[in-house]
């Protein structure tokens, strides 16, 4: 299961963001039941989501759906069920998630993404051979389509002629062909800048198509995270709110085959409630700890 298809978790991080309900996300320091700590301590060990980073009263609410439906009377219970249970973490994952994905969610890492990793990717590049990028768990396409606009911004600002190309895997079929026919709704868009929508997109009878320009950009294939990587000698990788669903050992499966992917000095940017993981540590260094923005090391 990739991003599940269009599942990612609200995030954390910079200005509140608000979740499904209107609510804000913010820091662990607003969490205070000693045993809801408890569970979220739990979690993390398991699996590497951190709920403590989402507001205590949303979270309590959406934890107590699964509560009520595995008829528990409270979060040690509800620990204990988790210890004995892995199955139950991913109906844990799908009520605390939101089931959307859009273009440029999260515009802050984007931004982040285009003021510091572009330019050190860009520095001393023979523009002969295009830049290699991966969105990898690419669910219906907003993420890698996202990926090449941004370039395209990039490239236009800095006068550059050399191009990237835009690799966009997941297992899930019925996106993929989603994805390749590149048509959405408002809905899928309304986070993005306008004038990028005017630039990079055409209307058509309501729905809006990814220009061909930036189409051309991004190949789509279906993949499975947890085998060998096709790719090598990439430069920027895009995994986000993907690795939630993968236990301690798969996601130490998944960094080992994204370390063999990247070039040396290569960036990987994750979901911003998910976290590097045991010997992934070795392999990677923090480069924006705030977008969760890694790099490999060696």
């Amino acid at each position: 299961m990739e991003e599940g298809p269009g599942v990612g978790p609200a995030e954390p991080g910079g200005p509140p963001q608000p979740d499904a309900d209107g609510e804000e996300v913010t820091p662990r320091e607003n969490i205070t039941d000693p045993e809801l700590l408890a569970l979220a301590d739990r979690i993390l060990e398991d699996t590497g989501f951190d709920i403590r980073q989402y507001k205590e009263r949303p979270l309590k609410r959406r934890l107590a759906v699964r509560l009520r439906s595995c008829k528990l009377a409270g979060y040690r219970d509800y620990a204990d069920l988790l210890a004995s249970d892995p199955q139950e973490y991913p109906k844990l994952f799908d009520s605390l998630t939101i089931n959307v994905t859009k273009f440029y969610r999260n515009p802050e890492s984007y931004q982040a993404v285009a003021q510091d990793v572009l330019p050190v990717l860009s520095e001393g590049w023979d523009q002969r051979m295009p830049l290699s990028f991966w969105s990898a768990g690419c669910s219906s396409g907003e993420e890698p389509y996202s990926m090449a606009i941004m370039w395209a911004e990039f490239q236009r600002r800095q006068g550059l002629s050399g191009q990237a190309a835009v690799a966009a895997t997941d297992i899930d079929r019925a996106c993929l062909e989603k994805a390749r026919l590149g048509v959405y709704e408002w809905s899928c868009l309304d986070e993005m800048p306008r004038d990028l929508v005017d630039r990079h997109f055409s209307k058509e009878g309501g729905k809006y198509a990814v220009s061909p320009e930036i189409r051309k950009l991004v190949r789509f294939q279906r993949a499975e995270l947890l085998e060998p990587s096709p790719f090598r000698q990439v430069d920027l990788i895009f995994c986000r709110n993907v690795l939630i669903y993968f236990n301690r050992a798969s996601q130490e499966t998944v960094f080992r085959h994204f370390r063999q992917s990247l070039k040396p000095g290569g960036f990987l940017v994750l979901g911003k409630v998910e976290t590097m993981t045991g010997q992934a540590k070795e392999s990677f260094v923090s480069f924006d700890a705030k977008e969760r923005i890694y790099r490999r090391s060696r």
